[in-house]
């Protein structure tokens, strides 16, 4: 009797501790033959009881959502627009995937998430984020952008990718 409810106990964690998230989202704001505009929102659900997971995932899952869209989409490379610390377009200086994980990871010493306080570095609250992003088919001039092939392939190399599919709506 105490294995049965070891077992439900261990099963019950696993499964609130898994989070039941959505796919991202994708908002597809504006369309030309030379570069479209997108709004990606993640919402990962539930999360842990770990400030620092939630948004680091967060943060990795927006990431990999605008590259996955980027190509999906016949574009190369894409601008982050907002939020603004890390917004290509107003004078950020990070667009590798090494750079912006870095600038953007919350302090993972810090596990506790009591009152769904958090970080919220980068655009992110907890299990959420939306990203704006414009995608380009060549590098621009003026700003960096993000070469989406890039950061897929140094998430695959770090096992970072996760198996998420896009939801995407045209406006």
């Amino acid at each position: 009797m105490l294995k049965k409810i070891s077992l439900v106990s261990v099963a019950t964690a696993m499964l609130l501790f898994s989070g039941c998230g959505k796919k991202p989202q994708v908002k597809m704001l504006s369309h030309t033959s030379s570069e479209s505009q997108a709004i990606v929102k993640i919402d990962n659900g539930a999360g842990t009881p770990s400030w620092a997971a939630n948004e680091n995932k967060a943060f990795r899952n927006s990431l990999e959502a605008s590259a996955k869209l980027t190509l999906k989409k016949g574009y190369k490379y894409f601008a982050i627009n907002a939020p603004k610390e890390i917004s290509t377009t107003k004078g950020s200086l990070r667009n590798t995937a090494k750079e912006l994980l870095d600038y953007c990871s919350a302090n993972s010493l810090v596990i506790s998430n009591f009152g769904g306080s958090g970080l919220h570095k980068c655009g992110v609250y907890n299990t959420r984020m939306n990203i704006m992003i414009t995608m380009y088919k060549e590098e621009q001039d003026g700003f960096l952008v993000v070469d989406a092939a890039k950061l897929l392939t140094y998430f695959k190399a770090n096992d970072l990718l996760s198996d998420d599919e896009l939801e995407i709506s045209d406006k």
